[in-house]
């Protein structure tokens, strides 16, 4: 519980501190892909998820909510905020938050505030993450393009991690 309150506030702060608050207007369509993006995990990948931050503080959907409102929405805003224009400190840029996001969770690990399932390990993350922060830069500029990568790397990770897209043992179990 207390992890989250860390968590969630520090982003609310940075935020607040770093953020380009008074045009976050420009900034909100891709708050809310980022945001979209977690729901549509939560809901693809329910019966059978890949991590869980277990809170035993909020219901599983409020925590979700806290955390797209309090870590992801702040997220994007300072992430785009001070988005370099130039290759090589895109780069470096990226780098620097996929480093954030990996060093936050690495804690969450030792302190075993996440568990991981399905074959889901860190090494996913980083590759989750390696893939997250380039996606919400290009959305921002290029929103069907980011949507049409962000499917597709969607159905590959269902894929290789054998998430089914068919339930029909279902409905004939059912009959």
């Amino acid at each position: 519980m207390l992890i989250r309150i860390v968590s969630v506030s520090m982003f609310l702060v940075s935020a607040y501190k770093w953020g380009d608050r008074k045009n976050w207007k420009k900034y909100y369509p891709t708050m809310c892909f980022f945001g979209m993006a977690d729901l549509i995990y939560v809901t693809v990948f329910n019966d059978k998820p890949l991590w869980d931050f277990p809170t035993n503080f909020l219901a599983n959907s409020l925590d979700e909510l806290l955390l797209i409102f309090g870590c992801f929405f702040p997220t994007t805003l300072v992430f785009l905020s001070h988005y370099p224009k130039k290759l090589f400190s895109q780069i470096a840029y990226n780098s620097m938050w996929i480093g954030i996001y990996i060093s936050l969770e690495l804690v969450n690990l030792m302190l075993g505030t996440v568990k991981y399932y399905n074959g889901w390990n860190i090494w996913w993350s980083l590759l989750h993450n390696t893939i997250q922060f380039p996606l919400i830069a290009l959305h921002h500029r290029n929103p069907i393009l980011a949507w049409t990568i962000a499917l597709i790397y969607l159905v590959v990770t269902m894929k290789i991690l054998n998430v089914p897209f068919i339930v029909s043992q279902c409905i004939v179990a059912r009959m």
